[in-house]
């Protein structure tokens, strides 16, 4: 398993922590106030990691969802651990988030 900087996995509880209705702007804003140096490429880089290590599944599932609401796409980045998480979701979870059917093509 890779390992997270401390900064990377404060960010990640942080968020998992959280019950408001953030979005993934608000996830890349954090991480820039905790990492000057830090871009959204570095954001999508830890989302892909905390889903690799099946640890933060609400980060990871919130910060795709708003993604993908705000542009009805994913980045390139994002495609595998977007379909991996889609998939894992209830019919009704999809509808909630107006995703198609699972097997369906989200592009």
């Amino acid at each position: 398993m890779p390992h997270l900087a401390l900064y990377k996995l404060k960010l990640l509880d942080e968020f998992e922590d959280r019950r408001d209705l953030w979005t993934f702007g608000d996830f890349e804003n954090r991480l820039m106030d905790l990492w000057r140096g830090a871009t959204y490429h570095d954001a999508k880089s830890i989302i892909n990691a905390a889903h690799k290590e099946r640890r933060w599944p609400r980060t990871v599932k919130r910060y795709l969802l708003t993604n993908y609401q705000a542009f009805g796409n994913v980045s390139s980045e994002l495609e595998r651990t977007f379909a991996e998480v889609v998939a894992a979701m209830t019919a009704q979870e999809r509808a909630q988030w107006g995703l198609q059917p699972a097997g369906s093509s989200l592009a």
